[in-house]
């Protein structure tokens, strides 16, 4: 199988970490290589989060500066952050959430600040908190942002059997399917759907 770097970049308390065990636990229901590690900023709720996930043919943990394929932002700010891990094919799935900081004189940009540094890139917004919130489960954005790049045939051939036998309850069953569903429309869309950008 091709080799997919993928980052996931967020902040405590979002289930980022959730969301890497369960693309790999996916990855290894169908077979496939995968290595996952985590990178904590600060240990505690809030600070950033990031997890690394190589699929395929691979052997160190960890992806280079600016070999990623996919850079996920479950807090959509946090990929600025890690824009030194992208190259010109690098695609951005952003959440459409931000997470103002607890300290109060810290800017955070919105999500049309984040975009703006985004425009030599492509990348795809998905509003993962509203459709987790309609598919019953408030916290399953990290499922509908998964489903969504399944959908979009972000994973390569990992079926998405694989997928559903990974998550970890029904409710975030529900919430893959909804991303599943979100980028088939957008697709056929292409990609012209209010919660999807370029």
């Amino acid at each position: 199988m091709e080799r997919i770097n993928i980052l996931l970049t967020g902040v405590g308390g979002q289930g980022i970490i959730t969301m890497g065990k369960m693309i790999g636990n996916a990855a290894v229901n169908a077979g496939v290589k995968v290595l996952v590690a985590e990178t904590h900023g600060l240990s505690q709720r809030g600070g950033s989060v990031q997890v690394h996930i190589r699929i395929g043919d691979v052997i160190a943990p960890l992806i280079e500066k600016g070999r990623a394929d996919f850079i996920v932002g479950l807090e959509a700010s946090e990929v600025l952050r890690n824009l030194s891990y992208a190259n010109k094919s690098t695609v951005f799935i952003l959440n459409r959430q931000t997470i103002k900081p607890v300290v109060p004189s810290v800017n955070a940009p919105d999500i049309d600040a984040v975009v703006e540094k985004l425009q030599a890139f492509s990348y795809y917004i998905v509003d993962g908190e509203e459709m987790a919130k309609d598919a019953g489960n408030p916290k399953g954005s990290n499922a509908v942002i998964i489903g969504f790049m399944l959908g979009m045939g972000f994973f390569g051939k990992i079926p998405r059997e694989a997928f559903e036998k990974a998550m970890i309850t029904d409710l975030n069953r529900k919430c893959l399917n909804a991303g599943y569903s979100q980028a088939l429309t957008a697709k056929n869309n292409g990609g012209s759907r209010p919660a999807i950008t370029r």
